[in-house]
């Protein structure tokens, strides 16, 4: 199984050409910009764990991850 996001990103690698009004890469943007809030948190999260690594907030970073596995991790029964 992929994600919604590689399924999509695949579509648009087999044809680069879908640059239109509609698509995989106007459903990529639009998956992206509503989880703007839980990326930007993803990446503050992780780059603190990378910047203090003795400092890990586990749960932050779990919290911050499972906010986006409907986009990014498997996908069930799809």
């Amino acid at each position: 199984m992929i994600s919604l996001f590689d399924e999509l990103a695949e579509k648009i690698r087999q044809d680069p050409s879908l640059t239109g009004r509609s698509g995989p890469r106007q459903d990529i943007g639009l998956l992206l910009y509503t989880e703007r809030d839980a990326i930007d948190r993803l990446w503050k999260v992780a780059d603190h764990c990378v910047a203090h690594p003795d400092t890990v907030e586990l749960a932050e970073l779990r919290e911050a991850v499972d906010k986006l596995r409907h986009l990014f991790g498997e996908r069930k029964g799809g």
